[in-house]
């Protein structure tokens, strides 16, 4: 027992004294540190470290992308599908202009079919009067006379697009106000006013200091004998110019003296000798597309044109016709139930043409009347003086009540 102990003592001791010709061999299970340190960090960071391929590997990116783009064409689609669909509920209103189509408009109390064309959609009274027929014939009026309030009325587009074309030009002008107002400021010539006051003006007060000098004109007074002879003959001439001129020729005085409209007119129109007729029936043209036939008040006729007067007529139909018969050529005044002499004499003056000469004038025997004066046409060149003021029936030159010419 005790050899087989010094036995392995001593080949422990031969082993020890080997020091560096014994090498270990090389095993496959060996495991080196460093190794383990540089796999270390990689395995803390496994998004940088590339993985071998697996079937059942899932990118996050990838994700993203896929998923990310589906919904943007769903926005968009709806956000165009959005315009398509208001569109179509307007024009089951009729709000979208074209041809065929119609604006609807509801009656208020007071409305006829012209005032709706005028003041509500803003055409001209041509315009309005052409469009009538077809708004009559489009919604089967009986009787424009009487439109019923809260019937709907279809009215054409070019009316509505005639009132936006008018309220787009009332917005363009509000730029040319800053155009107007910016040359305002330029006027630069003022700097040349000083110059027109800097002559010196205190020169000419030096002119007179020097013309007391010459006092040898006093001298030559004393020959005053022939200059009387002039004067006197200059006094002849002046002394017709200051006399006033008599009237060119007779003037008529026509009194009016009446209250009613009705007789002022007839009056007034008698007095210019004109011939005229009362309640007439005025027809259309045979073969108009529009026709009519409206009852006037007054009618004459004057150089080839065609007056109306209307007196006191002042609801919507009425005025309505006269519109239509003064868009085919006449000349239509109409006279309200409250007018005086002065504003009907003024207004049939101007209607046919002639200027409304009021004030006071001078007539036969140096006498002044206050009136209009009118000169007539007649080749003998009478005047005839329109007047308020009662005139003698006795005098030669005053027309009969009526004032019908003589």
């Amino acid at each position: 027992m005790t050899n087989a102990q010094h036995g392995g003592a001593f080949l422990l001791v031969a082993l020890l004294s080997l020091p560096c010709h014994l090498y270990a061999a090389a095993s496959p299970f060996d495991i080196d540190v460093k190794e383990l340190d540089r796999s270390a960090p990689k395995a803390s960071a496994p998004a940088a470290q590339p993985k071998a391929a697996s079937p059942y590997d899932i990118d996050l990116k990838e994700l993203d992308r896929s998923s990310t783009p589906p919904p943007k064409p769903e926005k968009k689609a709806k956000k165009k599908e959005a315009p398509a669909r208001s569109a179509k509920p307007s024009r089951g209103h009729h709000a979208v202009s074209g041809e065929g189509e119609y604006v609807r408009y509801t009656v208020k109390p007071g409305d006829h079919i012209f005032k709706i064309l005028v003041a509500r959609f803003g055409l001209s009274n041509e315009a309005a009067e052409k469009l009538i027929p077809e708004i009559i014939r489009i919604n089967d009026v009986p009787d424009i006379r009487r439109l019923t309030v809260g019937s709907t009325l279809l009215i054409p587009t070019s009316a509505h697009q005639a009132r936006s074309a008018r309220t787009h030009r009332h917005h363009e002008p509000a730029s040319s106000p800053e155009a107007a107002q910016a040359p305002v400021p330029a006027p630069t010539p003022l700097p040349s006013l000083p110059a027109v006051a800097a002559p010196p003006v205190s020169a000419a007060p030096a002119a007179p200091r020097e013309l007391p000098p010459p006092p040898a004109p006093v001298a030559k007074a004393p020959t005053p004998a022939p200059a009387p002879t002039a004067p006197s003959a200059a006094v002849s001439p002046a002394a017709p110019a200051a006399q006033p001129a008599p009237p060119v020729a007779n003037t008529w005085i026509c009194s009016v003296r009446d209250r009613e409209p009705a007789r002022i007119v007839d009056t007034v129109l008698n007095a210019l000798a004109l011939r005229w007729s009362k309640n007439r029936i005025i027809q259309s043209a045979e073969g108009a597309s529009n026709a009519y036939s409206i009852r006037v008040d007054r009618y004459f006729e004057k150089n080839g044109a065609r007056y109306i007067v209307s007196i006191g007529e002042e609801d919507p139909y009425s005025y309505t016709l006269l519109r239509l018969l003064e868009g085919s050529g006449y000349r239509v005044l109409m006279i309200g139930k409250g007018d005086d002499f002065l504003s009907i004499g003024e207004k049939l003056l101007r209607l046919i043409g002639l200027t409304p000469d009021f004030g006071k004038h001078l007539i036969q025997g140096g006498k002044a009347e206050t009136g209009f004066l009118v000169q007539q046409d007649d080749p003998e060149g009478r005047r005839v003086l329109l007047t308020s003021d009662p005139a003698d029936p006795t005098v030669k030159w005053t027309l009969p009540a009526g004032c019908a010419s003589r």
